[in-house]
């Protein structure tokens, strides 16, 4: 028996822009749109109960402090405000932790200008201009509650006057602000593949980027190799992946009981899910040899 992920497979290798318009065609007809509908209200229904959840344990353990508590944002002051991302371990400290070390490096490298693409509730917007209290950081996102929670947590932590949000971050909003001294921080569910263009947008050749890539498995695009590829002749690219995480790396974690441990700092992201860092070569670097 032919399995069908097999079939969908060979249709996308033997014709990509085909198999790209049949996904199309298929995700108007009513059974793939209430289909979708219906799986987006579970997930909804399960994120809402393991956030209420996570208030809970923070309320009990950890008397309703809900200021970071390891990580380069040690010291935030965070909220229990909607997000598209579970809240535990931002409190904890041990968010996206794989990338901790780039963030730390960031901030050390005092950009003259920050760009936070899909800043959600501003937990990086806001933490980058805490941190790194020369730069100046835009945060950008297309959904009206995402900038106005934004807007609080840059309140909540007394910088409101050096987050500048903004909505939709375009190709000419890039051309715009991108300068020899910024670092693009870019989260935006797919769409860096779009954005993100060296062709259309030359300063992103001299900028910093670290890129949250999210492959789309449903048309088969390989969106990290396509951003190394684009950004390999003028940046340094660095890969790294979401991994386990240890309790004993947290002590926040001793107040709170160890059978809640792993569910507290569970982010919700697929074991495949990765991050790119493109640092742009210094003047005088040597362009890498291609042997293909």
């Amino acid at each position: 028996m032919v399995h069908l992920d097999a079939v969908k497979q060979h249709l996308h290798d033997i014709s990509p822009n085909l198999y790209a318009r049949l996904h199309r065609l298929y995700g108007a007809t009513p059974y793939a749109k209430h289909k979708y509908a219906r799986i987006e209200r579970e997930i909804a229904k399960k994120f809402r109960a393991r956030v209420e959840y996570e208030s809970k344990i923070v309320r009990e353990y950890l008397n309703d402090d809900w200021t970071v508590r390891h990580g380069p944002f040690a010291g935030m002051k965070y909220a229990p405000i909607p997000s598209s991302s579970l809240l535990s371990p931002k409190v904890i400290g041990s968010y996206e932790s794989p990338i901790h070390r780039w963030i730390i490096d960031a901030i050390n490298r005092n950009y003259e200008t920050i760009l936070d693409i899909g800043c959600a509730e501003g937990y990086y917007a806001v933490g980058f201009a805490l941190k790194s209290k020369e730069s100046k950081v835009y945060a950008y996102d297309t959904d009206g509650l995402a900038r106005e929670n934004a807007a609080a947590l840059a309140h909540l932590n007394g910088i409101a006057d050096r987050v500048h949000i903004r909505d939709i971050c375009t190709i000419d909003e890039l051309n715009r602000e991108v300068s020899n001294r910024t670092l693009i921080f870019c989260d935006i569910e797919g769409g860096e593949f779009d954005l993100l263009r060296p062709d259309l947008t030359p300063g992103l050749s001299r900028a910093d980027l670290i890129v949250e890539a999210h492959e789309d498995r449903s048309q088969m695009n390989h969106v990290t190799e396509i951003l190394v590829h684009r950004f390999l002749p003028s940046h340094r690219v660095e890969i790294t992946y979401h991994c386990a995480k240890s309790a004993t790396e947290f002590s926040i974690l001793g107040s709170i009981p160890t059978k809640e441990h792993a569910l507290l700092l569970e982010e919700g992201r697929p074991r495949t899910q990765c991050w790119i860092r493109l640092l742009a070569n210094l003047p005088g670097a040597i362009e890498p040899v291609q042997w293909w």
